[in-house]
């Protein structure tokens, strides 16, 4: 028998160029899907998806941030650093996305509430003898950083006749809300749940008007989405759309399972009662869209034209994407 090793290698090649031989395979890396969410209550289906093993059990391997502004989302999902969002993303600095540049974004859900939903909030300090909206004029005011909130305060005080040459606006972080309001570095903070439910448990906050959005501006206020970059679907559909489906069926769990609330103590640090307390709104797939919704939402980005955000008005449902 011929041991020469040359030989030998020369005869393989020729067995594995005629298909004889299969060379051995090594293990595939999945790809790991980097997903961001906002330290919000709308983000619950990220949570669901994650602790029920969703992803897991269709194959996805994710890479979960949190993020502490709606605009560092869009800005990492345009950039393919992020590449998908659950339904706390800003819905719209997203219409402001498409304006500017179309098609970057795709909207696979929206998080809608209704002026009857415990979502949107004005908070004021403990103390304040601040009682209506009209008594704001001439104070510091607070809100989620992003043109989106920036955009819907200013919104809701040109509504109640207060000009904006006569407040001051401040952009705050979710963690930054609570300890400016009880130091009096703002007079009030435009914000979104759970931030007043822990702001009543610290007995550092309290409400001064519920629902600011949804009761001047438009009702319902469709301002959480869903979100997957192009770059995500057009590197890899297929695992995109089975993100979209995973994260659609935990929203579907979340609005039917009141037990899901458990894992807003588990990431949110959300007292257990308050927690139970939480109004999700509605969590809805663009595929079920009704006229309504789709409407509230087009009222919506046409705030940021009226505004000047944006120079061209944005038809929504060019956003919308269902996986196919």
């Amino acid at each position: 028998m011929n041991n020469n090793p040359f030989l030998y290698a020369m005869a393989l090649g020729l067995l594995l160029s005629a298909g004889c031989v299969s060379a051995p395979l090594q293990p595939e890396e999945k790809e790991t899907i980097k997903v961001a969410y906002l330290p919000s209550y709308q983000s619950l289906p990220l949570f669901v998806a994650v602790e029920q093993g969703m992803f897991e059990e269709a194959g996805l391997k994710v890479d979960v941030l949190r993020i502490e502004t709606p605009k560092d989302i869009i800005d990492g999902l345009i950039t393919g650093k992020i590449d998908g969002g659950p339904h706390s993303v800003a819905a719209g600095i997203a219409t402001i996305v498409e304006s500017q540049n179309p098609g970057a974004l795709k909207v696979y859900a929206l998080t809608c509430v209704y002026a009857t939903h415990r979502a949107t909030e004005i908070l004021v300090p403990v103390d304040s003898t601040l009682s209506s909206i009209a008594e704001l004029r001439g104070k510091k005011i607070g809100h989620i950083p992003g043109p989106q909130w920036a955009t819907m305060t200013k919104k809701t005080l040109l509504v109640n006749g207060i000009r904006l040459e006569d407040v001051t606006l401040i952009e705050l972080p979710f963690s930054s809300q609570l300890p400016t309001l009880a130091s009096h570095g703002v007079d009030a903070i435009f914000t979104l749940e759970p931030t007043g439910f822990i702001g009543e448990q610290k007995n550092s906050a309290k409400v001064l008007l519920q629902a600011p959005f949804e009761k001047n501006v438009v009702n319902p206020w469709c301002g959480g989405a869903g979100v997957v970059s192009t770059k995500f679907i057009q590197r890899n559909p297929s695992m995109a759309k089975k993100f979209v489906e995973i994260m659609n069926r935990a929203g579907k769990e979340v609005e039917t399972n009141p037990e899901t609330r458990k894992y807003l103590v588990q990431y949110l640090q959300l007292p257990e009662d308050a927690a139970k307390q939480v109004d999700i709104g509605k969590l809805i797939p663009v595929s079920e869209a009704t006229p309504e919704i789709i409407d509230a939402y087009q009222q919506f980005a046409d705030v940021f034209l009226e505004l000047e955000v944006t120079s061209k008005k944005v038809n929504v449902k060019d956003l919308f994407w269902s996986g196919s």
